[in-house]
């Protein structure tokens, strides 16, 4: 995946390339229909995708909870890569950006791409304001010889699919929600780092999971996970990049007094030492809200509980 780092006006294209212009935002199924017409649009062309970073509604209006992601940068790139995406133009959305008129993002910005064709959702906007339509898109590159293709929106349920949509049915914990907006589960990738190691003093160990603070979160509590182990510095992981289902918490702790945020997860079945490699963790479905329990004895009872639970959930026996 080739990714220009773009700041004000894209550097000039020597390739022909078919673009697809949108946020990209958790890559969802209506992303994916974006992109899949854009591969049937093109004749061997490249498939191309411009992409807003930091999320306008967070660059523009301090939106709260818009200072994350669904899919961070990385996250992002890798998952257009896989729907057939060879380069990504991320575009700063400072305010300055945002002040850009509609024609000048097509007479100058567009024009330097050398484009077969642009493929953009129905309801996509552009230019200062973000007043211009999809109607002054083809208008616009009709000046500069280049074909608009509109995409339909997707709908599930009768409802149009959105990244907000998403990232409201992920703060309210419902993941299984998220998952069918999203064409996959819920994922995030982080590094296990070193705790407390209260899980392991509990009989059932954790692998605490950190550098997550650039995505969306779902509500705090106890979730069904499967766990892939990436490996330490991109190289080939101890546990032979397997996959391996899960019980995680997300929450404060309070039944330790806990303050801070944390993300933990015990492997089923697991053993072996992560520290210090990454983890993508795929949130399956939702067991219960997070409680303060009255002793530690209480608490490991749950979480045995909670361990039997996902067992039966993944039709898994004891290892």
């Amino acid at each position: 995946m080739d990714v220009i780092e773009v700041t004000g006006i894209p550097p000039v294209s020597d390739e022909r390339q078919v673009l697809a212009i949108g946020k990209f935002d958790g890559v969802h199924i209506g992303h994916q229909e974006i992109l899949r017409q854009a591969r049937a649009c093109s004749n061997g062309e490249r498939i191309a995708v411009m992409s807003f970073w930091p999320h306008p509604a967070w660059t523009l209006a301090g939106k709260a909870g818009y200072d994350r992601a669904l899919t961070p940068k990385y996250e992002q790139a890798r998952l257009l890569e896989g729907f057939g995406v060879s380069r990504q133009y991320r575009v700063e959305f400072s305010k300055e950006y945002a002040g850009t008129s509609a024609d000048e993002f097509v007479s100058v910005h567009l024009s330097r791409l050398n484009l077969a064709g642009i493929i953009v959702g129905v309801d996509f906007t552009f230019g200062k304001g973000g007043q211009a339509t999809v109607e002054d898109l083809e208008r616009l590159c009709r000046v500069i010889g280049v074909p608009v293709h509109v995409v339909t929106a997707v709908e599930e349920n009768g409802i149009k699919v959105s990244s907000s949509q998403i990232r409201s049915h992920l703060v309210q914990g419902r993941v299984e929600a998220a998952e069918a907006l999203l064409g996959r589960p819920y994922a995030v990738t982080g590094q296990v780092a070193h705790g407390q190691e209260l899980g392991r003093k509990l009989g059932f160990p954790t692998a605490n999971l950190e550098g997550i603070d650039e995505y969306v979160m779902p509500a705090t509590g106890v979730y069904a996970v499967s766990v892939q182990v990436l490996g330490r510095n991109g190289e080939e992981s101890e546990a032979g990049g397997n996959t391996w289902f899960g019980v995680l918490n997300a929450g404060v702790r309070p039944t330790v007094d806990g303050t801070r945020f944390q993300v933990e997860v015990h492997l089923l079945d697991f053993s072996g030492d992560l520290y210090g490699q990454s983890i993508r963790v795929s949130f399956l479905g939702r067991v219960r809200d997070e409680q303060r329990f009255s002793s530690l004895d209480a608490l490991k009872e749950q979480i045995a509980k909670d361990t039997e639970s996902v067992r039966r959930l993944f039709g898994i026996g004891r290892g």
